[in-house]
């Protein structure tokens, strides 16, 4: 037998060799210890789904985002000033009625002829609903605490028909909000 014959025939029986021995990993050395049958009867079975079984999967809660924004009401009638002690009671009616359906008052201005006010609301609030929620709320409380403007309001509403909501984080302009009171009066038949 030549070298190469020799070399040839080596390289044979280690391929041999290796094929047999199954291959190690040298990263997982860990090799689990054998289960007792106490520790078999503890343990739930886990069963695997077969291919075609639909398993369900109860979902993940959605993030939901927050929206602001700034809202604006003015008295029904134009001599009902927001002045004196009524300005802290409203402060503190919007903090109350933000806090019970899980709102943010960013910021909150009484004036006597408006209030305004910024919020922070889930992404699924509608608008229309927080709006006639703070307006249900404080025109009670408003003829409850001051009950003069109950007697030439009739309409059991403080507020004035129609509500300013603009999506934003930041409180009014005095041209906005003076040209929003223009449009209401106007709409009420109340000329300047």
């Amino acid at each position: 037998m030549n070298s190469f014959e020799s070399a040839s025939t080596e390289t044979q029986q280690e391929q041999r060799e290796q094929k047999e021995t199954p291959p190690t990993s040298p990263i997982d050395t860990h090799v689990p210890a054998p289960e007792t049958k106490q520790e078999e009867a503890r343990a739930p079975v886990a069963s695997t789904p077969k291919v075609d079984e639909l398993v369900e999967t109860e979902a993940a809660p959605q993030y939901t985002g927050n929206l602001s924004y700034s809202c604006l009401l003015i008295p029904r009638f134009s001599d009902h000033y927001l002045s004196g002690d009524i300005t802290e009671y409203l402060v503190e009616w919007m903090k109350e009625i933000c806090v019970s359906y899980g709102w943010r008052l960013d910021a909150i201005a009484v004036r006597p002829g408006y209030m305004q006010w910024v919020m922070t609301v889930p992404l699924n609030a509608n608008p229309a609903q927080f709006m006639r929620i703070a307006r249900r709320h404080t025109s009670g409380k408003i003829f409850d605490e001051f009950p003069r403007y109950k007697q030439k309001n009739l309409s059991g509403a403080f507020w004035a028909p129609g509500n300013f909501v603009m999506p934003g984080n930041q409180i009014q302009t005095p041209e906005t909000v003076n040209n929003f009171i223009l449009q209401t009066r106007r709409h009420q038949g109340i000329t300047f």
